[in-house]
């Protein structure tokens, strides 16, 4: 069942990427399709209105049902969510000078949806749709640590850490570490975890219920955001997330008060810690 649903998913991905209409023929080439296979999924499509077939050339494009779903889908949060932290984006890229980045959790990834370049000719560049795993990003440190508990705790149960690069942290002890350090600030780091030569600092955005449906991050060359730039940029990043978790009706007083005094009082000095080159 869950091969069939993949097969309809690949067939229809095809079909809207196209620039025309294609044939049977290079569906199941292009998907390595049995032609039978590619035939039958096809029919199915085609009845539900999410795929067409030109009765004339019999080829086959998108059916005006993709296009239904893909308009209603555009009125669900998550896009009216990219519309509000746009101006927000631009904004901060235009104070910071690097690149900003807008994502949401998926599971055990984050997507990233929107971003705002830096003008800089050297800068920051994630293509819309990329997904990149939770541990090595600061967007994804940042969303676990405002994730509940036991969410959290899950995912560092089950995590499989992959090493991008050398500084890639691949111990639970000291990814459970980096988000307490992370809750405690208000902002996340990465410094080159994911990417060599690439630092990042990103914030939490919560809704009105407090849940975590996104985050804000700033990305640069090593070369501009250095280790003293980081506590900067943390601030700014928290700062205009807090402004739109407040857009989504969010109390970020509560924010305030766990971030600026009990960091202060508990830890003492919170800012971060670069870690030494091995």
């Amino acid at each position: 069942m869950v091969q069939v649903v993949d097969r309809a998913f690949d067939i229809l991905e095809l079909l809207a990427t196209a620039h025309c209409e294609v044939s049977l023929s290079h569906v199941h080439d292009r998907l390595g399709l049995a032609p039978s296979t590619a035939h039958r999924v096809l029919h199915r499509l085609v009845a539900r209105g999410y795929a067409s077939q030109n009765s004339d050339s019999r080829l086959y494009g998108p059916g005006p049902k993709l296009l239904e779903i893909a308009t209603r889908a555009s009125t669900n949060t998550i896009f009216n969510l990219q519309s509000l932290v746009r101006p927000v984006l631009r904004d901060l890229t235009k104070e910071t000078g690097e690149t900003t980045n807008l994502a949401f959790p998926k599971t055990d990834r984050v997507v990233y949806i929107d971003q705002v370049e830096s003008a800089h000719l050297m800068r920051m560049f994630t293509e819309v749709g990329h997904q990149a795993p939770l541990y090595c990003t600061s967007v994804g440190k940042a969303m676990l640590s405002v994730f509940p508990v036991e969410q959290c705790e899950e995912y560092l149960a089950t995590v499989a850490f992959q090493p991008f690069t050398v500084n890639t942290i691949t111990d639970r002890g000291r990814l459970r570490d980096e988000i307490a350090q992370a809750r405690l600030r208000g902002y996340a780091v990465d410094d080159e975890e994911r990417e060599a030569g690439v630092r990042c600092v990103a914030a939490p955005i919560r809704d009105h219920r407090g849940r975590c449906v996104a985050g804000l991050s700033i990305s640069g060359p090593t070369t501009r955001v250095g280790p003293d730039r980081l506590d900067d940029l943390g601030r700014l990043v928290r700062t205009a997330a807090r402004r739109c978790s407040a857009l989504l009706g969010h109390d970020t007083a509560l924010d305030e008060v766990t971030t600026d005094q009990r960091a202060t009082s508990e830890v003492g000095d919170t800012r971060p810690r670069l870690a030494a080159r091995p």
